[in-house]
């Protein structure tokens, strides 16, 4: 029974870990949807907490802001527990500390973006207000001044390249147990998703790049920017349509990692590790 006490803590956070990516999962539908949409009419682009939004004007709204007040801190905290302690693995070298440093801003923006949906819940914000993610970039951008843009860019160039090859190396596989008589499938929507997410980043850097000469703290390039820089690409239409119909895709990989994904919770027991420290 002693022995037991201290894995409590790990059945609570893989639990949460598996909300966290429905949460996120139902925000990336929600934008893929409108993204696919748009492509073809004249509807809206969607960034994040647009998303949320049009999640709470639903019938079931009501239902769904409480589940995503629950389910969005559980992945920032999941986020954070994989920036700080390291429960993928990915160790202490300039590649790992570099994955893990995306894990910890991943891990802020959801944390606004529970913040923005307690808002909702709690009658503190309007459903039809405006904003986005960037509201973390504004708020330090006066700081940095416009040449903030260049290594932002770079690291977003870094990021669309490592999704890429996350998703053809098939990299993302060792984070999953997929049923054998699923998986051809189950693979390639992976790859759509994760090679969309690319795309998305890479429109972005795009963005951070052209925006030196006309910076201002309110101008912070976001998904939302990135999909309509996508649409003035030559064959923006068709380029549109395919990213949209990818960010789905990606909702059905998160939804995959809800069901199949490994979940490393580390050890969060402090006697233990005290004495991994004093090793």
């Amino acid at each position: 029974m002693i022995d037991a006490v201290p894995n409590d803590h790990r059945e609570a956070l893989e639990k949460a870990a598996r909300l966290g990516y429905l949460a996120r999962a139902l925000v990336f539908f929600t934008i893929g949807y409108f993204a696919f949409r748009s492509a073809f009419a004249a509807g809206e682009i969607m960034n994040e907490r647009e998303a949320i939004r049009e999640i709470v004007s639903t019938p079931v709204g009501g239902v769904m802001l409480v589940l995503l007040v629950l389910a969005l801190p559980s992945f920032a905290i999941w986020r954070f527990l994989q920036a700080f302690l390291d429960a993928d693995g990915y160790g202490t070298d300039a590649r790992g500390l570099a994955t893990r440093a995306g894990r910890f801003l991943s891990g802020c923006i959801y944390l606004f973006l529970t913040i923005y949906a307690g808002s909702l819940l709690f009658g503190l914000s309007s459903a039809s207000g405006e904003g986005g993610s960037a509201g973390v970039v504004e708020a330090w951008a006066p700081v940095f001044g416009p040449w903030f843009t260049i290594p932002i860019g770079i690291v977003l160039l870094g990021v669309a390249a490592a999704h890429l090859k996350k998703a053809w190396s098939g990299d993302f596989l060792r984070f999953l147990s997929l049923p054998p008589k699923h998986a051809g499938w189950m693979i390639r929507v992976c790859q759509a998703g994760l090679s969309a997410r690319a795309i998305v980043f890479a429109a972005l850097a795009i963005l951070f790049f052209t925006s030196v000469a006309r910076w201002s703290p309110e101008d912070t390039p976001g998904i939302q920017d990135a999909l309509y820089q996508i649409s003035t690409w030559p064959f923006g239409g068709p380029l549109l349509a395919a990213t949209g119909v990818g960010l789905i895709a990606f909702a059905a990989y998160c939804l995959l990692l809800a069901r199949f994904g490994h979940i490393r919770v580390p050890d969060l027991d402090p006697g233990q590790a005290m004495a991994k420290l004093r090793a």
